[in-house]
């Protein structure tokens, strides 16, 4: 049987990843904070014009810092796709929010925008949004 391989992501290689690897490996820079972190932040910001850029070490970290910047507490109500990943409602759910759920678009597989109103209350929190890029 041969067997297929599917990448999931192909990088894209400039020539100078091994000195920046030795050189991060060198300085034990391996942190949020360090310096090739910092310079790809700066990047970020410099081309989306945003005030600042976070890089996390994971889609689940990115979500749990904005649960966190929105204050999120017991009794929020936090309005999500059902179709989702389950760090997505953890993060919130973590902080005593509650997730309400709404069903998908089947043709676009993201939240059906006619349902969102009706699942709003007083306790809905307000929103975020997530732009993420692997």
């Amino acid at each position: 049987m041969n067997k297929i391989r599917i990448p999931l992501n192909n990088p894209t290689l400039v020539g100078n990843e091994i000195k920046y690897i030795l050189d991060a490996i060198k300085k034990g820079d391996f942190g949020e904070d360090g310096e090739y972190v910092k310079k790809c932040e700066r990047w970020f910001e410099e081309e989306l014009k945003c005030k600042k850029a976070f890089l996390t070490s994971s889609c689940t970290t990115s979500i749990e810092i904005c649960a966190q910047l929105l204050g999120i507490k017991e009794g929020d109500e936090i309005i999500m796709p059902s179709y989702n990943f389950v760090s997505a409602a953890t993060a919130f759910a973590s902080k005593g929010a509650k997730i309400i759920f709404v069903d998908i678009r089947p043709d676009t597989m993201n939240i059906n925008e006619n349902l969102i109103e009706e699942a709003i209350t007083k306790k809905t929190k307000r929103s975020c949004q997530f732009i993420t890029q692997v």
